[in-house]
């Protein structure tokens, strides 16, 4: 929507684009949401988290929400897609950033809780690292 008005592509539109890819992914939705919902994905996740209503009422049926280490995860894997996703370019972070962020997220949800060996995280992450 953003290069539709300013006929410019930059690296910040690429960042909201993967953002809303992250929150396709979470969520299980698409991102063109129905006008009462807020018209698209950004908006209906901000709405959800900023309302009363519990956050994993938003996450993908087919995640383990009874895994308290699964929602942790994919909580701040939607608050990095919202991060990505926010209005101003200038506040939103670098992909270098976002790849840091991620496997943060990553590392603290299995520091959070003890896991058995076929959950433990990819050994070697420094394969990630830009």
């Amino acid at each position: 929507a953003e290069y539709a008005f300013t006929m410019k592509v930059t690296e910040k539109c690429d960042i909201y684009s993967f953002g809303v890819v992250l929150l396709e992914l979470v969520t299980g939705q698409c991102a063109i949401q129905p006008l009462e919902k807020g018209g698209d994905l950004v908006n209906l996740v901000r709405r959800t988290m900023n309302s009363m209503t519990p956050n994993s009422q938003v996450f993908d049926s087919r995640l383990d929400l009874n895994s308290k280490r699964v929602v942790e995860e994919m909580t701040l894997v939607m608050k990095i897609a919202l991060f990505c996703t926010s209005e101003s370019p200038l506040d939103r972070p670098s992909m270098r950033e976002v790849i840091s962020m991620l496997i943060d997220a990553r590392a603290s949800s299995c520091d959070s809780f003890s896991s058995p060996a076929s959950e433990s995280p990819i050994k070697d992450d420094s394969s990630f690292r830009l």
